[in-house]
């Protein structure tokens, strides 16, 4: 079954990229609606760890699909 996702990257204040993934995401989303978005993310200052703020600058978004192929599931017998 596939699956797809919505990764959304960030700067921190170290220059590491930070994701936020989101599961079933829309479809066909632009891209000026998804960087207002992640504007807003960065704006409201709201996630930190150990004092530093984890997504200070917007770097880049993508759908990803991945697939899987059940070969056996023991709690559906």
């Amino acid at each position: 079954m596939a699956k797809k996702v919505l990764k959304l990257n960030f700067k921190n204040p170290k220059d590491k990229t930070k994701t936020i993934t989101i599961a079933n995401p829309k479809e066909g989303l632009s891209k000026e609606v998804v960087q207002d978005a992640m504007s807003k993310i960065v704006a409201a200052k709201a996630f930190s760890k150990e004092e530093v703020e984890l997504y200070t600058s917007v770097d880049s978004a993508k759908y990803y699909t991945t697939q899987s192929d059940e070969i056996f599931d023991n709690e559906a017998e």
